[in-house]
């Protein structure tokens, strides 16, 4: 699985035209099988410098769907309705190990392969 962590901050005067995006990129989401996991507003940062308002961590089956998406002549319209009324944008795309054994292994030898 791939995960998506999606940080940032909506520009004030904005929100409606953010509104607009999350409602249009809903249906998009969808036809490349992705799920919302997680969307929300920070509430306390416990480490780090990280300060953005908002989180969204959005999960794919494979990078490839992720890559399909970002390529969509759709998304590629609405793409500035998000660029333009967010700042301080994080986007990371995170592949889960298997196991936290399989962290320490990839760790401990250098694995090139997620397992």
């Amino acid at each position: 699985m791939i995960v998506v962590l999606n940080l940032f901050d909506i520009i004030p005067g904005k929100e409606a035209d953010y509104a607009v995006y999350l409602r249009r990129i809903q249906p998009i989401l969808e036809r490349y099988g992705a799920k919302v996991i997680l969307y929300g507003l920070t509430r306390m940062v416990y480490m780090g410098a990280c300060t953005q308002q908002y989180c969204g961590l959005i999960g794919y089956k494979k990078l490839a769907d992720l890559r399909a998406l970002s390529h969509d002549p759709e998304f590629v319209a609405i793409r500035p309705l998000r660029d333009q009324s967010t700042r301080n944008y994080v986007l990371t795309a995170v592949e889960n190990f298997s196991s936290m054994t399989a962290a320490a292994e990839y760790l401990e030898n250098g694995d090139q392969e997620i397992r």
